[in-house]
């Protein structure tokens, strides 16, 4: 909103200033104010784009206004009302960067051109401000779609990740894996997601062709307001689909780095891995069968990888990794370590193995960091898990 605050101890010449501005197109509203001390007072409880004030007045001139605006509020304009007489006095105001002096009195058709060009550069900064806004939020969306999928933030764009004490993910799909519709019903139910979800922090909405997840980072979490609105936006999402939609929970963490195991966690529970997608992988290319077989046979194997695969069988590794990551919908990494971990569940709840044992047999060296990734992707440490399988 456009707000002009005017600024004289005459009230015979701040009234109808005041009066005339008010029916200005594009004013949100007028203040006025009869010294520079009640103007700052104004001024320290709201936000104000143009201000008009008298150079000489008791209790705070114009140029002591002015001086409090620039140290304070950068973005607001000043205009400085003089008389003749007062010239040198107003050149004055210059040092304080006023837009331009004024000479009383000031006609209709001068207060207009004043106002249509302060509210001109307002609206050039406010459009030029939403395009900035909107290229970092495009720009986060789509670092945070590449940390979900493995890809890790490139050092000079560490700056788009927001103040956290906590990120939390969620992921919405159809029960039925079916599409989640055209483009424009995609972008629709992504942008109204961003909007409720935004409420609670900044919000980061990925979309894909079966599904759209949120990633929220938030310095102050409130876990039953993120499960309300989960549930909100859940049955939002069915009544504009008219189809049951799955809720994907990725849980929440401290740790950036944490968030591809977080939507792994999410993709699971939502039913997509390579038996739900394609029917047992009776559909996949040969080769994403053969990559499928060695993953399974040499998960074990900690030096596993997808380009001592590439290799043996003569094929382009990026190529593969490609064709990996479209045909199942995880990076082979992450399908690495959904298969790993999916094996340490089985292991701790049929043996009697100790947890670094289980490490060990899952292809991991390090049994604290197989702990802390065994945590985020199945909510639980590996010591409880077993205890709650048992009990």
């Amino acid at each position: 909103m456009f707000t002009v605050l005017i600024v004289d101890d005459e009230a015979n010449v701040r009234i109808p200033m005041c009066r005339t501005l008010a029916r200005f197109e594009g004013v949100g509203e007028v203040l006025d104010a009869s010294s520079g001390q009640e103007a700052i007072t104004i001024l320290q409880q709201r936000t104000v784009q143009l201000v008009i004030t008298d150079i000489r007045m008791p209790a705070g001139d114009g140029l002591q206004l002015a001086e409090y605006i620039r140290q304070h509020s950068l973005q607001t304009e000043v205009y400085v009302l003089t008389g003749h007489a007062e010239f040198d006095y107003a050149m004055q105001a210059m040092q304080h960067q006023v837009a331009a002096y004024l000479l009383k009195p000031l006609s209709k058709e001068k207060l207009l051109e004043v106002y249509n060009e302060a509210y001109g550069n307002y609206r050039r900064r406010m459009e030029s401000e939403q395009v900035s806004v909107i290229r970092s939020r495009a720009l986060l969306e789509k670092r945070m779609h590449d940390l979900l999928h493995g890809v890790p933030v490139p050092t000079f764009d560490e700056g788009l990740i927001p103040p956290y004490a906590t990120i939390r993910l969620v992921s919405f799909s159809t029960k039925d894996l079916r599409s989640l519709g055209e483009t424009s019903v995609r972008y629709f139910i992504r942008e109204c997601a961003h909007e409720s979800f935004s409420g609670l922090g900044t919000a980061a909405v990925c979309e894909e062709d079966r599904l759209i997840t949120v990633v929220l980072f938030t310095e102050h979490d409130d876990k039953v307001a993120w499960e309300q609105r989960v549930q909100e936006i859940s049955k939002w999402m069915e009544a504009k689909l008219r189809i049951e939609v799955k809720i994907g929970h990725g849980g929440c963490t401290k740790e950036i780095s944490d968030l591809g195991l977080m939507y792994m966690r999410s993709m699971m529970s939502l039913g997509f891995n390579e038996i739900t997608r394609k029917e047992r992988g009776d559909s996949f290319p040969p080769i994403i069968k053969a990559l499928l077989k060695y993953v399974h046979n040499e998960y074990a194997n900690e030096a596993v990888n997808l380009s001592d695969f590439a290799q043996q069988f003569q094929v382009n590794a990026n190529y593969l990794s490609n064709l990996f990551h479209q045909e199942m919908g995880l990076t082979y990494t992450q399908y690495l370590t959904q298969i790993r971990l999916t094996e340490a569940k089985r292991w701790l709840r049929e043996t009697n193995l100790k947890v670094y044992e289980v490490c060990i047999r899952v292809g991991y060296k390090d049994p604290a960091y197989f702990s802390r990734i065994f945590k985020t992707f199945v909510g639980m440490a590996p010591g409880d898990y077993r205890t709650v399988e048992h009990s």
